[in-house]
């Protein structure tokens, strides 16, 4: 220590932030000014600009697990699977639902909800919305993001009745939980049909979320996403040569920094779709991946250079050659023989769930550094 206080103040700062985030969690261990400089809510920001490779997590019958992607030119894996536990939770995993920040959102069996964060292994209980709708005969949705304008985390919820065959269309509710205020509140229902395509999971991306969706009367189809600043909904243009009428088949995806969606043909084909400029119509791109089964149903997940991870089936991870257009199977260490529930990319962070309540403590001096 005495050393490091010869240093200057900044040095060692700059010093901290290019260390990945598990030798952090071990520093904070030497010394209390080192734990709260560590720990300091600007410190763990920072960091995040200092971003590491992204990793899966997805969720598989009770376990939730992660797979790290090797870069070990001697090994014969591309990834390796490592089951995260939580002691307090005894109930199945059922979803994860997205990430942002190194932070998770994930549901188990009794649809409760919990905030965490796979790395420090920390885990918050969200919760249990007032006014949700009854189980029974209900759908719906989450989606988790960041609106940097409040400095806030938000989950929002959309919420309908299962209209069944003839039946009557009442709306799409909207709750929103921010963390930053530990509190649910209701806004007005959404202007969009949302549970058409199965009602999956919106995917965060620049401050607002994004789901597939339509108009009640179901003869226009469109991109909904939800403002996290203005808590609105607008749109983005969807690839001018899809059909209006019907994006069956389809799903929001977002890797490698852009909004993609993935078109499945069940056809033994598939075209993923990728818009290289945010809310420009004209920059969507396209790549196509053949040589799948009839029925295939294909998720990309995160790029890595020139190869894609892609869910097949929520049940197979493969690899897809964006040069050779050739899939192969994703070799993974540790392999539970896995049927996966559901799979998102994150990346490693010291964002705490608990961030809100650490910005609230009192902090130790860091003259001792």
């Amino acid at each position: 220590m005495a050393n490091l206080a010869s240093l200057p103040q900044e040095l060692i700062s700059n010093i901290l932030l290019r260390l990945p985030t598990k030798s952090i969690g071990q520093l904070r261990c030497v010394s209390k000014p080192f734990c709260s400089h560590l720990s300091d809510p600007q410190f763990i920001k920072t960091h995040l600009t200092v971003h590491g490779p992204e990793k899966l997590i997805f969720v598989f019958r009770s376990f939730v697990l992660t797979l790290t992607f090797t870069s070990d030119s001697n090994s014969n894996n591309d990834a390796v699977a490592k089951q995260i536990i939580f002691p307090q939770i005894q109930e199945r995993w059922e979803n994860v639902v997205g990430s942002c920040n190194g932070l998770v959102l994930v549901l188990n069996e009794r649809h409760n909800v919990f905030l965490t964060n796979p790395t420090t292994l920390e885990l918050l209980q969200i919760p249990k919305l007032p006014l949700a709708l009854h189980l029974v005969n209900s759908l719906s949705s989450y989606g988790f993001g960041y609106d940097s304008s409040s400095d806030d985390y938000k989950i929002v919820k959309l919420s309908n009745y299962d209209i069944g065959i003839g039946g009557h269309y009442a709306g799409t509710v909207v709750d929103v939980y921010s963390l930053k205020m530990r509190a649910w509140r209701r806004l007005d229902n959404s202007p969009y049909y949302h549970s058409t395509y199965g009602f999956d999971c919106g995917v965060y991306l620049v401050g607002a979320i994004h789901w597939l969706a339509s108009f009640a009367d179901g003869n226009v189809s469109v991109i909904a996403t939800f403002d996290l600043a203005s808590e609105e909904f607008k749109e983005v243009q969807a690839p001018s040569t899809l059909e209006k009428g019907d994006f069956v088949g389809s799903r929001l995806v977002v890797f490698k920094g852009c909004l993609g969606m993935v078109v499945n043909h069940f056809k033994g084909q598939a075209d993923v779709w990728m818009m290289k400029e945010y809310g420009i119509g004209e920059s969507w791109t396209k790549f196509t991946v053949d040589g799948l089964d009839y029925y295939d149903l294909l998720t990309p997940i995160c790029q890595l250079g020139n190869e894609v991870v892609v869910l097949k089936n929520n049940s197979e991870f493969f690899v897809y050659n964006l040069k050779e257009g050739t899939l192969r199977d994703l070799v993974i260490a540790n392999n539970p023989n896995i049927f996966v529930q559901k799979a998102v990319s994150f990346v490693e962070s010291l964002v705490s769930p608990r961030f809100y309540n650490q910005i609230e403590e009192q902090h130790i001096p860091e003259d001792e550094l």
